[in-house]
């Protein structure tokens, strides 16, 4: 009887894993994207999926101070992007964090070097989707790529790394959603000049954060999706965007969650409160981003690791 080959089988080894890479933008700072890119990354590790978090946000390095390192490496995000890290030798550039499957490559360009050196050099906007492709990161199951809260070359390098969409991160506040879509229409048409070489331009995925039970906030938020929905922004037959059903609400738990150094799932699996504890509303963003590991986000409820697993820590 002839064996039967599975199609995955059939794939060359170095063609059987690319890690899906998500960058978390939005277009001005504080809108809380290097939270939740964290809170991502934490779950994401807690499911078992080896985590990569490259914090791109050299103005503000929140993601790389999130999570208690357990060994910092001596390279970061500078050295990547110049490709003078020895890339052959994990530990010169990547960090691990305390928590399980979950690693780090910091920010580390104070002076804010890279811009310039990137908008200058050939392949600028190219180079973490290039980079991305050594065989070093073939070991991640998910690379969560957070971003500076704005414009310029280094955002558009962290969503040209993207495989498939990017999450745009907006409060329910009428004219920053406005420059949002504005903000983010204008840095994606820059880019779809890239197309006809076989540059794919991402999905913009939207999630609300910090939203609040009013009809302020509930009437923003339908303005925005009613003009997401009918495609009522420049360029809408080549530029998608849309909006994720979850929404992240405005809590102390999240606060709570970024000041012990804990993903926020950890802290709240149950509450008294009418809205989602914690640990369901990641679930479910995690579930619409990366559908293909339900089963595996769904054992994170059962299981319940708590704060300072794996670790030994105190909260």
């Amino acid at each position: 009887m002839a064996q039967q080959v599975s199609p995955q089988s059939l794939l060359l080894p170095d063609e059987q894993q690319f890690p899906v890479v998500l960058p978390v933008v939005s277009t001005k700072g504080g809108e809380g994207k290097s939270t939740k890119a964290g809170n991502i990354a934490g779950y994401t590790a807690d499911a078992g999926l080896k985590t990569l978090l490259i914090d791109g946000d050299y103005n503000q390095p929140t993601a790389s101070s999130i999570f208690k390192l357990h060994y910092e490496a001596p390279c970061g995000l500078y050295e990547l992007l110049m490709q003078t890290a020895d890339l052959n030798s994990p530990d010169s550039i990547i960090s691990r964090t305390v928590i399980p499957n979950l690693d780090v490559i910091i920010s580390n360009d104070p002076d804010d070097r890279l811009s310039n050196d990137m908008l200058h050099a050939a392949d600028g906007r190219m180079r973490l989707r290039n980079v991305l492709q050594h065989s070093l990161f073939r070991q991640y199951d998910v690379i969560i790529v957070d971003s500076k809260g704005a414009g310029g070359v280094m955002v558009e390098l962290v969503v040209l790394a993207a495989t498939q969409s990017v999450m745009g991160v907006i409060k329910p506040i009428l004219p920053d959603v406005r420059e949002f879509l504005r903000g983010t229409v204008r840095l994606l048409s820059k880019l779809l000049v890239l197309e006809p070489y076989g540059i794919h331009i991402p999905d913009i995925r939207i999630l609300a954060n910090c939203v609040e039970p009013t009809v302020l906030d509930r009437n923003t938020l339908n303005e925005l999706k009613a003009i997401v929905d009918k495609g009522q922004y420049p360029q809408s037959d080549r530029i998608a965007i849309s909006m994720l059903n979850t929404e992240i609400e405005q809590l102390e738990v999240y606060k709570r969650g970024h000041a012990c150094g804990q993903p926020v799932h950890r802290l709240e699996y149950k509450t008294d409160r009418v809205s989602l504890p914690a640990a369901e509303s990641m679930h479910h963003l995690v579930c619409e981003l990366f559908p293909q590991w339900k089963d595996k986000f769904d054992a994170v409820l059962v299981n319940r690791p708590q704060p300072g697993f794996g670790q030994g820590a105190d909260v």
